[in-house]
């Protein structure tokens, strides 16, 4: 018998991902946070274009600025005294160390970003961290000989699958849908309608916890938790992370 699994995936650790959590375990839903070790409790304002963030200026430049051009949503990272507490219950993912440009490092700096984060998150939350995210979606293929030496078995990319299959390559993991596409909704519809008939279903759902303070039409508190409503009421969608995501598929392919 196929399933269908949900997973929400949450980037860069922020104070907005409290609020998320209350509304992912209103749901029981699951998700996986990726996280970066090397910026617990950064502070920034990141600037808007419509619905994507596209400016992010330190914290005490933005203060001392009296002009800004753009709308911009606080970005501030959760410190690293809370970020346990937070995140309990919940799979983390690394990010990088500081989230750097994976095709702009050299061997020894990539060697940093990816493994000295899994590292620091294993001995953090007392886990086995398998999961990486490429900061930016720059994929970078010298990173997965680290990836393997680092035990991360999946790596998030930028691009976007809408068949609802598991990939082929895990360290290829495309996005089902980012939230504040226009068609995110009829896209659940459709997963929610669809019957696995060969293989399980996967439905990715990525964010940026910043992006719910937005406020526009496709980026917004209200639409968070109709897609949480919605995926949650369908009855046959398993709402869990990316690893128990896989981890189940595995198990269902013998």
């Amino acid at each position: 018998m196929y399933h269908k699994y949900f997973v929400w995936n949450i980037d860069d650790g922020l104070e907005q991902d409290k609020k998320i959590i209350k509304i992912l375990k209103k749901y029981n839903m699951g998700a996986t946070f990726n996280l970066n070790s090397g910026l617990y409790g950064e502070k920034t304002m990141i600037g808007r274009i419509g619905n994507l963030g596209m400016s992010e200026v330190p914290i005490e430049k933005f203060k001392k600025s009296g002009f800004h051009l753009l709308p911009y949503a606080e970005h501030f990272r959760i410190p690293e005294d809370e970020v346990v507490k937070v995140y309990g219950g919940f799979e983390i993912a690394s990010h990088s160390l500081e989230h750097k440009n994976m095709k702009q490092c050299d061997e020894a700096e990539l060697r940093r970003q990816i493994l000295d984060d899994v590292k620091n998150l294993n001995e953090k939350f007392h886990q086995k961290t398998i999961g990486f995210v490429y900061p930016y979606g720059a994929v970078n293929e010298a990173c997965i000989p680290l990836f393997k030496e680092a035990g991360i078995e999946y790596a998030r990319v930028v691009g976007s699958d809408t068949s609802f299959r598991f990939p082929s390559d895990p360290y290829q993991l495309p996005l089902t849908c980012w939230h504040i596409k226009k068609n995110a909704l009829d896209l659940i519809d459709q997963f929610i309608a669809a019957t696995p008939t060969d293989d399980d279903m996967f439905f990715l759902m990525f964010a940026h916890g910043y992006e719910f303070d937005f406020g526009t039409k496709e980026s917004n508190w209200v639409k968070l938790e109709k897609i949480c409503q919605k995926v949650s009421s369908a009855g046959d969608i398993i709402c869990c992370s990316t690893r128990d995501a896989f981890e189940a598929h595995r198990r269902n392919q013998k």
